[in-house]
């Protein structure tokens, strides 16, 4: 009986935790290369173009390390020509990342459909740390997409709401 008990609970907190996620939509993630133009750019992935851009430099700063756009805008981050490997990791979601580490020249965007402020780092430098905030706009939703530029994607469910894109 105790036996059943805890699968009856275990199968109750994995309903609840899943009816939970409803409404957020997974991002659609992709990787960028350098050679080519950045998914959402205006050579076309649908994501349109950057309302901001970000550079990660070589003293290991984001560049503005604040960032402020409306609902359904795109950001997109850029590792300076002159600097080392960076990647891009949203504290509240693990899994909205950059895919691995972009070097000099690399992009990945992220469109964010939900207010809120959402703070980021890279997990390969200490202290190199930004921040999006995020203001209600015409261009609102219920989910966040990300998609970073390459030819590799994958698909990620975010307990957050911002969408990565490249």
């Amino acid at each position: 009986m105790t036996r059943m008990r805890s699968i009856v609970i275990t199968a109750g907190v994995g309903l609840a935790i899943s009816l939970c996620a409803c409404g957020n939509g997974p991002p659609e993630v992709a990787a960028g290369g350098g050679g080519g133009p950045a998914v959402g750019s205006a050579a076309g992935s649908g994501l349109g173009a950057p309302a901001a851009k970000v550079v990660a430099n070589a003293s290991d700063k984001f560049s503005p390390g604040t960032t402020t756009v409306t609902t359904g805008q795109v950001i997109q981050w850029t590792v300076a020509s002159d600097s080392n490997p960076h990647n891009v990791t949203f504290d509240s979601n693990g899994d909205l990342t950059s895919p691995g580490s972009l070097g000099p020249g690399e992009t990945w965007q992220v469109k964010f459909t939900v207010p809120g402020t959402y703070s980021y780092r890279c997990t390969i430098h200490d202290g190199m740390n930004g921040q999006v905030t995020v203001t209600a706009g015409s261009g609102g939703g219920s989910s966040a997409s990300a998609s970073p530029s390459s030819s590799s994607s994958a698909s990620v469910s975010p307990s957050a709401s911002p969408t990565p894109s490249p």
